[in-house]
């Protein structure tokens, strides 16, 4: 068991108590972002009513790490601000709807309460809790203040300012639907106010400083509580910070700004498989414990993240700044990559990155997203087996065992799905999800054009997705399919997918094979729809038989020439 430090409190309290007190609380800039789904909100909120309809005298909501901020009457939360932020959107709720109903007193007496206070002297409100800095002008402003936001500007968000936002919609629906429930609404209201602000406790651990915090956080982690590795880093690095502190948060926040929170985690294990050795999410920690010894050893350590930081942004945005002087065509591979839902790969990028120039790069990334394509995409395979190859490449390139591209290739070439059984899976493939099909069909559209003018990818947004066979045929489709047969045997196949300018398959949906090809087939100036109108009829055989041809194609399209 671990020294418990100095200077530390612990004690069991009322949400109430840790509100009404004369303490402000804070999200530090570093830790990671607002990150509940709808599902920890049902949870919570459902815990909470089960509770006041069973009468109980104590709800109790886990531990809550507070360090001391720079002001008497500051805390940082080094831990549960996700459960505090969500308590205070049901007191928001509370107060609002005191406030819809016409009675200012109680509506600003539970503000005053829970939420927030207002300067005599500027006039401005202080509220209780702040979050960091990606979530709390959002917060402040659909919380605190219940400010209307437009949809316009909620695109321009990063996920978890959206993760915020659904969850305070979710529960101003659920508190606005329990206290609707009933005829006495003003009841139901001090019933939920009174139960979180008297009856559900927490245990507040406050440490003296930082350092004290960070080794609490990590003590807990240790006797159960369930932590993000990212979290668990943070923490770890932060502890050894020293007299820097104020440079590893910068740090730490700028990676969390430029990478989003929920991406940490990825990057921390993309990064130590591209730079030290394969280890599983879950070992992670560990390992990096064993190698980060001591205060000079986590700052050159956090530094070095901070840098690989920029290079990892990169891989996840294909119009990064960091990709102008590239090739224009990495920017489709890597578009590709994104649309695979694929992240193995990252470890040998970030190496290549740090070691090769942009056109071997380039080449690198496509071989990459074939590789992908071929293995994941098509044939479906298991993603085991690839963490390590993907790791020792990365390792190999880093340490300049290979520094050629067939060099590379001869690394990867056990996840690279050979000719005959890429075709035979592409060609007996459904091919069920929209934008993966879209984006195979133009690909092979563009090949069969041979004109880069008319590159479908070039006018993607006016393109539709359109199925021959329909998914409900009509009569004119009843010897499409044998009658031994099942529909849903062929009409995802590659060969019963084509692709349609828009407006051209309207009202075309259901029609029979005659009807599609005289309106739409034969006015489409697609490449990929030529050979379709040759056709007299569309049945199970030509569907068949398409499916073989575009198969010739993808091997060609998608294929590492080593």
């Amino acid at each position: 068991m671990k020294d418990i430090p100095k200077r530390i409190d612990s004690s069991t309290q009322s949400i109430g108590e840790l509100l009404r007190k004369p303490i402000f609380y804070g999200v530090p800039v570093y830790q990671r972002d607002f990150a509940w789904t709808s599902e920890e909100i049902d949870t919570l909120w459902e815990d909470i009513l089960t509770a006041i309809e069973e009468e109980r005298k104590e709800y109790f909501l886990g531990a809550v790490v507070l360090s001391q901020g720079r002001k008497d009457n500051k805390r940082e939360i080094v831990d549960g601000q996700q459960r505090l932020a969500v308590l205070t959107m049901i007191f928001a709720e509370i107060s609002n709807i005191w406030k819809i109903r016409g009675d200012e007193k109680r509506s600003m007496g539970v503000f005053r309460d829970f939420l927030g206070s207002e300067d005599r002297r500027s006039g401005e409100v202080i509220p209780k809790l702040t979050l960091n800095e990606t979530n709390d002008e959002i917060f402040q402003s659909l919380v605190i203040k219940g400010e209307n936001i437009k949809s316009a500007e909620r695109k321009t968000w990063p996920k978890s300012n959206e993760l915020l936002y659904d969850a305070f919609t979710n529960i101003k629906l659920k508190v606005q639907s329990w206290v609707n429930s009933s005829e006495d609404v003003e009841t139901l209201l001090f019933d939920l106010e009174e139960f979180l602000s008297k009856n559900t406790n927490l245990i507040v651990i406050e440490a003296g400083d930082e350092s004290n915090a960070f080794v609490i956080f990590e003590t807990l982690n240790d006797r159960g509580l369930e932590l993000a590795v990212s979290d668990l880093v943070k923490n770890y690095l932060f502890s050894m910070s020293d007299d820097h502190i104020d440079m590893f948060k910068r740090s730490w926040s700028e990676m969390s700004l430029l990478l989003g929170s929920e991406n940490l985690t990825p990057f921390l294990r993309h990064f130590w498989l591209s730079e030290f050795t394969l280890v599983r999410e879950r070992d992670l920690y560990r390992a990096l414990r064993n190698k980060v010894k001591g205060p000079s050893s986590a700052r050159k350590f956090l530094e070095r993240l901070r840098s690989v930081a920029d290079f990892y942004a990169a891989l996840m945005n294909p119009e990064h700044p960091y990709w102008t002087d590239y090739p224009i065509e990495v920017r489709s591979y890597l578009d590709a990559l994104l649309l695979f839902k694929v992240t193995q790969f990252r470890p040998v990028l970030l190496a290549a990155m740090e070691n090769f120039d942009s056109d071997q790069v380039t080449k690198l990334v496509r071989m990459l997203m074939v590789i992908s394509f071929r293995y994941t995409v098509v044939s479906s395979l298991g993603t085991g087996n690839l963490e390590k190859i993907y790791t020792e490449t990365a390792l190999a390139i880093r340490n300049q065992r290979v520094k050629s591209l067939k060099a590379i290739f001869g690394l990867l070439k056990d996840a690279y799905v050979e000719d005959k059984r890429f075709e035979e899976d592409f060609v007996r493939k459904s091919f069920t999800k929209s934008a993966i099909t879209r984006y195979i069909l133009a690909e092979i559209n563009d090949q069969i054009e041979g004109s880069f003018e008319k590159k479908v990818a070039e006018r993607s947004g006016r393109i539709t997705l359109e199925h021959i066979l329909p998914k409900n045929p009509g009569s004119d489709w009843k010897d499409a399919i044998p009658r031994d047969k099942e529909l849903s045997e062929f009409v995802d196949l590659i060969g019963n997918l084509t692709l349609l300018e828009k407006g051209k398959n309207k009202g075309i949906a259901a029609a029979g094979f005659q009807v599609k090809k005289t309106k739409a087939f034969s006015r489409s100036t697609l490449a990929i729809n030529e050979d379709i109108c040759k056709n007299r009829t569309w049945t199970y055989k030509e569907i068949a038989a398409r499916s073989l041809a575009l198969g010739k194609n993808a091997i060609l399209i998608w294929r590492v020439g080593y």
